[in-house]
């Protein structure tokens, strides 16, 4: 989301997790065990699955989300046009069909289901969609993803957010318009080839307009505080501890969702959710790098290497030096990414030079983006990182350096840092490195308003494309995080943002732009590309941990006898 969210998000920016290990899976395919291999075959009488999740939810207001956990969560009690089927493809959701686009590609006229209602019985119409997708890009609003509307283009949304622009705040200009009742008109500045797979996301779902203006701050707070379209109802939230849900009856497609109720522990420990689950407690979980051993070989390990990269921001506002481009030059080149994957880590994450991650999408010659530069940008080995470093005391005047590098406190984000935190110091000498740990909310309020001098982050893609990599890093981005600005980067993406119509040249300019931020500007830090070790009970079926979207998806799981 991103993680985003992401993380979305998006990120999906949540730090849990090259080697590909036994029983290995990819993106996010079905690893469980088929009806015919749980014993009897059948579905079991209570479909309830136990869960867990290394942190807790953030926020439960859609507009306010920037992380893959808050994401999850919104959108499996709300719905939107599109939802990503089990191969990560787009398909209607709230739409009663693949919508109609006109010849020039900028217009799309959807049809809404007729029986689609919220869970307080009413229907949902498109003027719930014109509202919500209104409010989000309303800068009263504050959103941090306001600005997904102006990277999917759609129309005036980047004028309502420039406070340059006579459109801006003018949120009645945004291209989305209510035809009738069941018809959504949405209008794009130009051609967005990305643009069916960006609704899929937590930011485009719709919301009842009574129903959020009665809750006003309220509204997420508490489960109570959320009005449902989608396959589930949230019936509880402890926060810090857990949460749960309920299949919703209203949903359009519910005699399709077979789990009836999902549990959710909140386990920052790894070996605690360990324990429960092999004491039948949880029927899923993901496991750190000393777990491995003891469930590698076995039928309910499962590996999958995911569209997500970490990285470290370099808060340029704040720390002056690393305005020096040799010193960033020589973090980057600091760091063993490939020993902290394999020795480290040992997921099945790979360590990355690279910000769009490889196996994620593929250009219109069929190639992976990552075919023009397979390993990353190579800009400094560890020999050469010394010697900028050297050159940069002498250019800055100084004998050492004190920076901060700031990460979440689950136990897998903190041993990751501090390997990273002693490879600068190891590798640098004369740079001093503390570990800054911080509860999952407040890490993302501290990022957020760049009360920070070095943090480990992570991306999840909003939809299947590069942009949702790239863009964040343009002047004046909320994504952006770290005082970075290259005009020449900029136009780069705004250049590919107007090629739609030219696929090969947008390609070529999303290519170019990822090579001038991490070999030129080297303005990021790229860490590992993401995977997730995890154990599932072979009489679950069906259960996921997406590629990107979300942390896992229970939509098309089932549980067996057993």
């Amino acid at each position: 989301m991103k993680r985003k969210a992401k993380w979305s998000l998006f990120l999906s920016l949540i730090l849990v997790m090259s080697l590909f290990l036994a029983a290995c899976s990819s993106g996010s395919k079905d690893t469980s065990s088929k009806a015919s291999d749980s014993g009897n075959g059948g579905p079991a009488k209570d479909q309830v699955v136990n869960l867990m999740e290394p942190v807790d939810i953030p926020s439960l207001d859609w507009t306010q989300i920037t992380d893959t956990t808050s994401s999850t969560a919104i959108s499996m009690v709300t719905s939107g046009l599109m939802r990503f089927d089990q191969n990560m493809e787009p398909k209607p959701d709230m739409a009663a069909s693949m919508p109609k686009v006109s010849k020039d590609k900028k217009t799309y006229t959807f049809k809404l289901r007729n029986d689609v209602k919220w869970s307080d019985g009413s229907p949902v119409t498109a003027n719930d969609f014109v509202y919500a997708w209104r409010k989000m890009v309303d800068p009263k609003t504050a959103s941090q993803y306001a600005f997904i509307f102006a990277s999917v283009n759609i129309k005036n949304a980047a004028k309502i957010d420039d406070k340059k622009s006579p459109l801006f705040g003018k949120v009645d200009q945004l291209g989305v318009k209510a035809l009738d009742d069941k018809t959504l008109q949405v209008t794009l500045d130009k051609p967005t080839p990305f643009f069916l797979s960006s609704l899929c996301g937590a930011q485009f779902i719709p919301q009842k307009k009574d129903f959020v203006e009665k809750e006003g701050k309220n509204l997420g707070q508490e489960p109570k505080d959320l009005l449902s379209n989608g396959p589930y109802i949230m019936t509880s939230w402890n926060h810090g501890s857990g949460f749960s849900f309920k299949k919703n009856d209203k949903y359009w497609n519910a005699k399709n969702i077979h789990i009836d109720k999902v549990n959710v522990k909140v386990l920052k420990q790894k070996s605690t959710a360990v324990n429960l689950y092999n004491t039948g407690k949880l029927d899923s979980t993901l496991i750190d790098s000393e777990f491995v051993s003891q469930f590698k070989g076995k039928p309910d390990f499962h590996t999958s290497l995911l569209a997500a990269t970490y990285f470290i921001r370099l808060n340029q506002d704040k720390v002056p030096a690393f305005k020096n481009d040799k010193v960033r030059k020589a973090i980057y080149g600091s760091i063993d990414r490939d020993a902290m994957a394999k020795d480290l880590i040992q997921d099945g994450s790979v360590g990355a030079k690279y910000i769009v991650p490889k196996d994620f999408a593929k250009g219109p010659d069929g190639k992976d983006f990552r075919s023009t530069a397979p390993n990353g940008y190579n800009v400094a080995d560890k020999k050469q990182a010394k010697k900028l470093w050297e050159e940069a005391k002498k250019e800055l005047g100084i004998k050492s350096l004190n920076l901060e590098l700031m990460t979440q406190d689950q136990d897998k984000s903190v041993k990751i840092t501090e390997y990273i935190a002693n490879q600068i110091e190891k590798n640098l000498p004369g740079i001093n490195v503390t570990v800054n740990k911080q509860p999952w909310g407040q890490y993302l309020k501290l990022e957020t308003a760049g009360k920070y001098q070095m943090s480990i982050s992570g991306w999840s893609p909003d939809y299947k494309d590069p942009m949702t990599f790239l863009d964040m890093w343009t002047t004046g981005n909320t994504m952006n995080r770290m005082g970075y600005s290259d005009k020449k980067y900029d136009q780069l993406i705004d250049e590919a943002k107007n090629l739609g119509g030219e696929p090969q040249k947008r390609w070529e300019k999303m290519q170019q732009a990822e090579k001038l931020l991490l070999e030129k500007d080297t303005a990021v830090i790229p860490l590992y590309q993401r995977a997730n070790a995890f154990v599932t009970k072979p009489y679950v079926k069906g259960l996921t941990y997406p590629p990107f979207g979300f942390d896992m998806d229970w939509t098309h799981a089932e549980v067996l006898k057993h």
